[in-house]
């Protein structure tokens, strides 16, 4: 096997996605059980790209407390228990979990991301507004999100300028609606090598399977 060895990894997610959190975090771990129980694969690169999807397109743009919407959205009864299990899910992996804040669209979140992506920090952007939404209680308004900009690395005018413009919003909306077409219909969907295809957040070791295959 040749030391230059790239697997490359296409990952479809929407920031107010818990299990996308997850994936992130289990496809990291598998990455480094795969170079380290392997001394031949250390030099294996990995080149992860994330691409939008919106749950809820018609989400509104105006904040909503998380646990409001999840009794919308699945039921009084069945939301604590949602909430519950996914704080435990999230303990296990090194998550806190957090379901005190609020949630908003997130079309300016995956603008975001895009725009970190043009400036080669797309993954330290979504590492950023993972942290963000799910640890800190930060909705994805605009102000919070031009501050995950700046502590990532951007100019601050620069980036508030693009977020308050409509740049970006025609190629998200066209990026999920290829996501669509092309099968997806929940979220984390990852793509290996352009071959291998898994749905959800996977456990490493599915991750380790999938990168021995390739090599």
């Amino acid at each position: 096997m040749a030391a230059s060895k790239t697997i490359k990894i296409d990952i479809v997610s929407d920031t107010a996605c818990p299990w996308c959190y997850i994936g992130k975090k289990r496809l990291e771990t598998a990455i480094s059980n795969f170079k380290e129980s392997q001394p031949e694969n250390k030099d294996v690169k990995f080149e992860v790209s994330w691409f939008p999807y919106q749950l809820d397109p018609t989400s509104s743009k105006t904040p909503i407390p998380k646990m409001t919407m999840y009794a919308q959205k699945f039921g009084p009864e069945r939301a604590p228990l949602l909430r519950d299990r996914m704080i435990q899910v999230g303990k296990e992996e090194g998550i806190a979990f957090s379901y005190n804040g609020s949630v908003v669209n997130t079309m300016d979140s995956h603008r975001l991301i895009a725009y970190a992506a043009k400036h080669g920090k797309q993954d330290e952007m979504v590492q950023e507004l993972f942290e963000n939404y799910f640890e800190q209680d930060k909705c994805g308004e605009i102000p919070t999100l031009i501050d995950s900009a700046v502590k990532v690395g951007f100019n601050r005018a620069e980036v508030e300028e693009y977020l308050k413009s409509d740049q970006g919003v025609k190629e998200i909306e066209a990026e999920v609606a290829s996501a669509k077409r092309s099968g997806v219909q929940g979220v984390p969907n990852i793509t290996i090598q352009g071959k291998y295809v898994l749905s959800g957040a996977q456990d490493p070791s599915t991750f380790e399977q999938v990168f021995k295959k390739v090599v």
